[in-house]
């Protein structure tokens, strides 16, 4: 069965992507390039006024290498820095609290840096509005990487399809939570548009883990910036008991009474037959105009 299986003849298709370092060094190479030559005569061309020319040149040699050797060290490892990026508030969370137990531990003992993290911990997720708290903006940061996972899948889809160059990655500017779930600020870039997400709600809000997402324009001015509402579950499906009933005499201890009367307005005891009708209008004469 497995030599059948593996000598059977396919059509050939790519099944991963070309490597991303190799494009990315492949333009850090351009990249040092340009700017060192650029730098070089820029330096060069300003040192000329103060210096005699020979060392104006030496100089803006020396300053185009070394220009060229930062733009291609910082062009090579930015696949690195943007993933530290979207790691950030994780690492520095991480980094906090694990440098916060061994510089404690450090100044006391282990069992004692132990039990104040513990207790940190027992103060943060013990309350309920703490812990609601830190559950609502976790889940921001849960949303921040499902939605670039989810575009990076459209971008893919949408180069499949179209076959041209694919478009850059939306800039995920800022989540908070909501009463609904979360709403994130994106900010497309080219080769994006409100358009092309059209219909691509349902995927997004699988992506998510939620219920449901809505896209709508965050800026009148600007085309590129554009709200995204995810939806996890219903604030108003909850029945909230309110306290109006207890300003009116009768309802008080009433448990069956579910509709409130305003406090602004006493309940009286109207009867239809107590309103007079209207007096009928007189009749108009006909005239000549």
């Amino acid at each position: 069965m497995g030599r059948k299986l593996f000598d059977r003849t396919v059509s050939e298709f790519a099944i991963v992507d070309p490597p991303v370092s190799q494009w990315y060094a492949r333009r850090a190479g351009v990249s040092a390039l340009v700017v060192g030559l650029g730098f070089d005569a820029l330096v060069t061309a300003v040192l000329s006024v103060f210096c005699p020319l020979l060392l104006a040149v030496v100089l803006g040699a020396l300053a185009g290498v070394v220009a060229a050797l930062v733009t291609a060290v910082l062009v090579r490892v930015w696949p690195v820095l943007r993933s530290l990026w979207w790691w950030s508030l994780e690492i520095t969370a991480a980094v906090l609290a694990v440098g916060g137990w061994v510089a404690l531990a450090h100044v006391t003992v282990w069992w004692v840096a132990s039990a104040v993290l513990l207790a940190l911990v027992a103060a943060v997720f013990v309350p309920s509005r703490s812990r609601r708290f830190v559950y609502a903006w976790s889940w921001c940061l849960v949303v921040r990487h499902r939605l670039r996972l989810c575009f990076a899948t459209l971008v893919r889809s949408q180069v499949r399809v179209t076959g041209g160059r694919p478009a850059a990655l939306p800039l995920l500017l800022w989540a908070r939570p909501t009463l609904a779930g979360e709403r994130v600020w994106l900010w497309l870039r080219p080769g994006l548009s409100l358009e092309d997400l059209d219909g691509k709600a349902s995927l997004i809000a699988v992506a998510c883990i939620a219920k449901q997402v809505r896209i709508a324009p965050a800026s009148e001015r600007y085309a590129a910036l554009l709200r995204v509402d995810i939806a996890r579950r219903d604030p108003l499906a909850g029945r909230i008991d309110s306290p109006l009933a207890l300003f009116i005499p009768s309802l008080r201890g009433n448990t069956e009474a579910d509709v409130p009367v305003s406090p602004a307005v006493s309940p009286v005891g109207l009867e239809l037959a107590d309103i007079e009708d209207p007096a009928p209008e007189p009749p108009r004469r006909g005239g000549r105009g």
